[in-house]
């Protein structure tokens, strides 16, 4: 607290300045035991499918808790949930310990817990030779007790049922801790009773000049308009009418994790109030990250800065930084993703879940994708190149240098574009001109058939727009950021909204719809009655093979 004395007409006055606040913030820890195993086949599977660290998850987070207690910028820490692998006892009480340790070192650690932190059944299971066997596993009624100490017990107001809780961080700031694990209603969010709760508070901290730092754990706002498509279920439950609420009431920053993306994003409401959901990338998986935020509200500014993980790792990184180390588990598992889309069915749909497509969507389309992917699997950027010239004004000497690079290793960097939060390509890179104009051939085709994407979708009306913020995000950057605290708008005020960003215009839009469209319609007609035939039969073993999976 900062006290400034102003003199008028020869009275002095006390102004009552905060001092900014600054947190570490960490999401996503996923604890995993070794006592739950880490050999064998069953343990492969799970690992290969897992875009985080199993085995040396204990390791890692030594290592980012290490280095966080080193870090003499603040005391203060946020977790914003999943501190274990699947909830299971072993892997809580050896994490809670972990947790202990770090408040030793003079951190004050606050922790929601998440959907990956209990079983409603109290079951999970560890691996064993090619066996999955049963555990006991935490319910979620038993979290509240177990992790109270980090949080709860400090607080200034409990949210019993949802576990959320209110803590006076510093003069002028206060943490909401809010659990999203259940809406009451079959999906995660905030239940009616929590949100009266939450506006009640919200009231409390306005009335006593508090800025109101919140978190929570699933995204209310998608890191990419793609993730909305393929992962709307693992966004917070009615997302798109909390984001708008709360940035009414003047909650603009918060703090999530889930989707293991580093990302930050914002929406702003029909009233002009301004959302800025802040996501940090799990502390296990790639790339590593440690977020430090301050939120400084008397100069009406919040600056955040990233960190990887960068003390020594306790476990063998085969010769490569722990970034790559991280880079390469993931790109594993991505790869396989992409190779069993091509070739089986059952592994791509028991391997989808890790990027977000449900198993019954996979059983869905996977007799569709399966030749696509297959394709795939064979395609080089070269072969695009020479599709796209008349888009891109390329020549063949211009991409001589990638022709040969797999289309899959370019998908591979998008994925990690994606989850890292770096931008590895620009607008003026040779792929991402390839890559646009390959997609502004789709869309031109889209236009000439007149396909209402936007209505169909919801997120976008070009398939550009879904698939542009993959490969550059022209938005806030995910690492380190200035943003700005804006004003709130209340009662009959309507603020302004901001012009559309201006479109990227380093590659033409397509004009090889119309031929495409004309072609096609051309060989359909010839071929009307194989394709159909062909497709009928698709559907038909599909529906006899994976029929009791589709539901």
């Amino acid at each position: 607290m900062i006290l400034i004395y102003e003199f008028v007409v020869g009275k002095a006055m006390e102004i009552i300045m905060s001092s900014p606040l600054t947190v570490t913030v960490i999401t996503d820890t996923h604890y995993y035991s070794k006592k739950l195993g880490t050999s064998g086949e069953a343990y492969k599977i799970a690992n290969n499918k897992s875009g985080v660290l199993l085995a040396e998850a204990a390791e890692m987070l030594e290592a980012a808790f290490t280095q966080i207690a080193k870090d003499d910028r603040t005391d203060i820490v946020l977790l914003s949930g999943d501190t274990t692998s699947n909830g299971d006892f072993d892997s809580h009480y050896e994490f809670i310990e972990m947790l202990r340790d770090l408040k030793s070192k003079g951190k004050r650690v606050y922790v929601l817990t998440a959907t990956h932190d209990y079983q409603w059944e109290g079951v999970h299971h560890r691996y064993e030779g090619d066996e999955r066997v049963p555990v006991p596993a935490a319910k979620r009624e038993d979290l509240f007790d177990m992790y109270k100490e980090f949080g709860p017990d400090e607080a200034i107001a409990v949210h019993r049922q949802s576990m959320s809780y209110i803590i006076q961080l510093q003069d002028g700031y206060r943490l909401f801790a809010l659990n999203d694990d259940t809406n009451l209603n079959g999906k995660s969010g905030f239940s009616d009773e929590l949100f009266e709760w939450i506006k009640e508070q919200i009231a409390d901290a306005k009335a006593n000049d508090q800025f109101i730092v919140a978190m929570t754990h699933h995204p209310l706002i998608a890191p990419s308009p793609m993730y909305e498509i393929i992962g709307k279920g693992d966004m917070m439950g009615d997302y798109d009418i909390r984001r708008e609420q709360l940035a009414d009431l003047g909650v603009q920053f918060m703090l999530t994790g889930h989707t293991h993306v580093h990302d930050i994003d914002k929406h702003i409401s029909p009233k002009g109030n301004y959302f800025y959901d802040i996501s940090t990338a799990s502390t296990i998986g790639y790339p590593g990250t440690i977020r430090t935020v301050v939120f400084d509200k008397e100069n009406k500014v919040v600056t955040t800065t990233t960190d990887l993980v960068t003390e020594p790792v306790k476990f063998n990184t085969k010769g490569k930084d722990l970034q790559t180390y991280l880079a390469d588990h993931m790109i594993g598992m991505i790869r396989d993703v992409i190779k069993a889309a091509g070739e089986d069915i059952d592994k791509f749909a028991d391997m989808a879940t890790a990027i977000s497509i449900r198993k019954n969507v996979s059983y869905k389309i996977g007799w569709i994708l399966k030749p696509v992917f297959k394709f795939l699997n064979k395609l080089k950027i070269g072969t695009v190149g020479n599709w796209t010239r008349a888009e891109t004004g390329l020549k063949k000497e211009d991409y001589a240098d990638i022709k040969d690079k797999s289309v899959v290793d370019f998908i591979v960097d998008i994925v990690l574009n994606l989850f890292g939060g770096k931008n590895l390509y620009t607008p003026d890179d040779n792929e991402y001109k390839i890559a646009i104009g390959l997609i502004n051939i789709i869309d031109s085709i889209i236009k000439v058939l007149h396909i209402p994407l936007k209505k169909l979708i919801k997120v976008s009306d070009s398939v550009r727009g879904i698939i542009e913020p993959l490969l550059y995000n022209a938005g806030i950057p995910a690492y380190d950021a200035i943003i700005p605290i804006m004003p709130v708008y209340e009662g009959d005020e309507v603020g302004p909204q901001p012009e559309p960003a201006p479109k990227i215009t380093t590659v033409k839009d397509s004009k090889k719809g119309l031929p495409i469209v004309i072609i096609t319609i051309l060989l359909v007609i010839l071929l009307f009655i194989p394709l159909l035939i062909l497709l009928l039969i698709g559907y038909v073993k599909n529906q006899i093979k994976y029929g009791k999976y589709l539901k």
